[in-house]
């Protein structure tokens, strides 16, 4: 058995226990009271992004290019991703250096959507922590077509079906690269093989517009349509999505994922997430593609984000990194819990606080990290992956970046 001791240890974002250590293996098996525990730690349940892009981690920088959506998307994120499918290693090295910023801000699991997922696989598993894994699938774009798509999402389906730290999703990436049929077609194959969908839907308000213009079809039209309800779903942002749609997602399979940075930055606008809690639709967080990869980073942004737009608090922001995240990623509540998998952080305060929520936010250190019980950060350091290697990655990285952008 281990244990892990806190000044406090915040149960959930609502919930404190002073002076209290948790023991566990794989999972928590108690919370007890402790004695001489410093004063600067805390613990808590380990963070959920349930919408990134890890392999777009090495061009993060081109968000401040003051560019909307769809023309970074075509200048900086579909060159880049064809480079990706020449050079593969490079998703790899991608991912463990996003990796390594998501574990060092207290995430403990990662919902990623990309393309060389069986590489990126290997990099969630060199670092230990759990990933929710998805293949882009779109039947333009970077893919000729939707078969060819698809069947690599079902073919990392196959090769990960018996890990425990992983997980496969199928990726239908939003209905401007899919046609209605084709999208119908991948939420119906991912309730035939027991999977969930990882989506974006109602990030700009141009997919109402496409789906009115091309279709006659209005967005609740569209999520009925395909079936969202159907299987385990993620919505990634939902900035726009209309209290139709709203009451359509409005179950307890769908989560929408809250993206403040990349949000902010490609100035999609603000998602209305006060509005969302209280027609019951859930709301996690997600890093997408932030300057930073930080997870504590997209608290920080939303709070502002949202002030006079239905003001969120850091605990409700703490709450949808922790036990919302994980309720939509299906590992578990998601709290500090007697039978929870044993995903805790314990962290360094660099000043005393009254309340250790916005302590952590504000201003932690992560020291240790465990995923399933399995120590994956000492003394803030990786455990799994050598600074020095990580070095040698970025810098691979950055030679890449510069030869992809610069033709």
């Amino acid at each position: 058995m281990k244990k892990l001791c806190g000044r406090y240890v915040l149960v959930s974002a609502y919930e404190v226990i002073e002076n209290a250590c948790v023991v566990f293996d794989e999972k928590i098996v108690a919370v007890e009271k402790g004695d001489n525990i410093s004063e600067d730690t805390v613990v808590t349940h380990g963070f959920a992004s349930i919408h990134t892009h890890l392999g777009l981690y090495p061009i993060r920088t081109t968000l401040d290019s003051y560019l909307r959506l769809d023309e970074w998307v075509r200048k900086c994120v579909w060159p880049w991703e064809r480079y990706l499918r020449q050079e593969p290693e490079l998703s790899y090295a991608s991912a463990v250096l996003a990796l390594s910023k998501l574990v060092l801000s207290g995430v403990t699991a990662v919902a990623d959507m990309h393309f060389n997922e069986d590489l990126v696989a290997e990099a969630f598993l060199r670092i230990g922590v759990r990933g929710d894994l998805s293949v882009a699938i779109m039947s333009k774009g970077v893919y000729e077509s939707l078969d060819e798509a698809l069947r690599d999402n079902l073919e990392l389906a196959r090769k990960l079906r018996s890990s425990d730290l992983l997980k496969v999703r199928l990726g239908p990436t939003t209905p401007r690269l899919l046609t209605p049929e084709e999208f119908k077609k991948v939420v119906e194959v991912a309730g035939e093989i027991g999977v969930g969908i990882h989506t974006h839907i109602a990030e700009v308000p141009d997919d109402a517009e496409y789906l009115k213009r091309e279709r006659g079809m209005s967005l609740k039209d569209f999520i009925e349509y395909v079936d969202l309800r159907r299987v385990s779903t993620i919505v990634a942002h939902g900035v726009w999505l209309d209290s139709d749609s709203l009451s359509a997602l409005a179950h307890p399979n769908v989560a929408i994922a809250h993206c403040p940075s990349s949000n902010t930055l490609l100035r999609d606008g603000a998602a209305p997430v006060r509005n969302y809690l209280e027609k019951n639709v859930r709301v996690g967080l997600g890093v997408d593609v932030s300057p930073t990869y930080s997870m504590l980073d997209e608290i920080r942004a939303a709070l502002p984000l949202h002030l006079g737009r239905g003001d969120l608090g850091f605990r409700e922001l703490f709450n949808a990194a922790t036990s919302t995240g994980y309720r939509a990623l299906g590992i578990g509540s998601g709290l500090i819990e007697i039978g929870e998998t044993a995903d805790i952080v314990l962290w360094r305060l660099s000043e005393p606080t009254p309340d250790p929520v916005t302590g952590v936010v504000a201003f932690a250190n992560v020291s240790e990290v465990y995923v399933m019980g399995r120590k994956i950060v000492e003394g803030g350091q990786l455990v799994g992956v050598p600074s020095s290697e990580i070095r040698e990655f970025e810098k691979n990285v950055v030679r890449h970046r510069r030869k992809c952008l610069s033709t």
